[in-house]
């Protein structure tokens, strides 16, 4: 059996383990890192699901939203680095009834949602005191609004959704969600922790041998 050294072992190299690696090496200058699994790094971080991503959470709590928008505050910085590679986009999501039982519900968990910090709700009723609505084409990450944006006039939803049903009566356009390319993300993330020394090495966690209530060593099969 070969004795290996680290201070650091990270027990699977998916999307969650390099961004481990990734996190300690790069922003906490933490050396002799180890990534251990016997798959290829990325193997079960599928890039055939939506990769979708929004801070729009209903409660009980802010915990969720306030999770998720630094969780996007990290993708966004990640963008920056590498615009190209990773895919990522503002188009926001959409939500929509035709049924009118419906829009006072939808009105009230959309002020709640707002009010736990996923940022403003503008309501659009087609007059001319309604705030400004942006569509998603006339935006990018950066620029884009916050928030969510309303809309309860039939000729609005018509003209910047005209491929819901005429019957739709309200439209909640919730702003900073969207999409990005998981497998790029973590590609770009483990290319990153190992040009800061993390060492990727294919092997299954046996065991975990703790002494004194402190992690001691963990056995691999390599």
């Amino acid at each position: 059996m070969t004795n290996v050294s680290a201070d650091v072992v990270i027990c699977g190299a998916g999307i969650a383990g390099v961004s481990i690696a990734y996190q300690l090496a790069v922003h906490h200058q933490m050396r002799n890192i180890m990534l251990v699994d016997p798959l290829p790094p990325l193997t079960m971080t599928s890039d055939k699901s939506t990769e979708s991503y929004r801070n729009w959470w209903p409660g009980p709590g802010d915990a969720m939203v306030r999770l998720m928008n630094r969780s996007i505050d990290m993708l966004e910085q990640l963008h920056q680095q590498a615009p190209g590679r990773l895919h990522m986009n503002r188009r926001g999501y959409v939500y929509a009834t035709a049924n009118t039982d419906s829009v006072d519900s939808l009105i009230a968990g959309a002020q709640e949602i707002s009010r736990l910090g996923a940022g403003p709700l503008r309501i659009h009723h087609g007059r001319g005191s309604d705030p400004i609505y942006t569509p998603f084409g006339e935006h990018g990450i950066f620029d884009a609004p916050q928030g969510a944006d309303l809309l309860l006039d039939g000729d609005l939803i018509q003209r910047y959704f005209p491929y819901l049903t005429k019957r739709t009566v309200a439209v909640l356009h919730t702003r900073r969600c969207g999409w990005f390319a998981a497998q790029q993300f973590g590609m770009y993330m483990l290319e990153k922790a190992r040009e800061c020394g993390v060492q990727l090495r294919s092997g299954q966690v046996a065991d975990v041998i703790v002494n004194g209530g402190k992690i001691e060593a963990i056995r691999n099969r390599w």
